[in-house]
């Protein structure tokens, strides 16, 4: 395993900080619920049949340094909660980064979506922790940990930091419920 991309995904975590992106408390969530439905949140966002939470991030920035890229914003994670109509809402920072670049640009980068198919990465969420790609089986597949719907490729190391802030390592990530129902 090749610790370079984590090292750079942590220095564009120290970046994002300097942006401002965010952190989150501590929650109790059910995942051992059946999840053959699909669950949408009543600002219309969607956690997919099979899956027990989905992270979004919009507006993240995008920079390239040669070859070096990298990615930071903040986002929401959506997690399942026991019953079908309550969810649970974990913003976090992200940060990702890859050896992709061409040149020394930044930009705006598109709509980040990964499926969380793994009840204890939504238990860490939850908890605050932050989530290293490079700990679990990230693809584009539901029989991986971590599937990549859109914005992101397979080869980008990536971290979510539960919370707004840096102030949130030591109060705790800031969970709180949403109203869902299921399709």
């Amino acid at each position: 395993m090749n610790k370079k991309p984590v090292i750079y995904t942590y220095a564009f975590l120290a970046v994002a900080t300097v942006f401002g992106t965010s952190m989150i408390t501590n929650a109790q969530s059910e995942v051992d619920q059946p999840v053959g439905f699909i669950v949408r949140t009543s600002q219309g966002q969607e956690i997919p049949t099979g899956a027990l939470g989905v992270v979004i991030v919009e507006g993240a920035r995008e920079a390239s340094l040669l070859q070096l890229r990298g990615i930071a914003g903040s986002g929401v994670a959506l997690l399942r909660n026991s019953d079908s109509h309550d969810c649970l809402s974990v913003p976090l920072r992200f940060v990702a980064g890859d050896f992709g670049g061409d040149s020394i640009v930044v930009t705006r980068a598109g709509t980040i979506r990964l499926t969380i198919n793994d009840a204890g990465i939504v238990q860490a969420l939850i908890a605050g922790q932050d989530i290293v790609s490079d700990h679990y089986r990230v693809g584009t597949t539901r029989d991986d940990q971590i599937a990549i719907q859109e914005g992101l490729t397979v080869k980008h190391g990536f971290v979510l930091n539960p919370g707004k802030s840096m102030l949130a390592e030591i109060l705790g990530a800031d969970v709180s419920q949403v109203e869902c129902v299921t399709d």
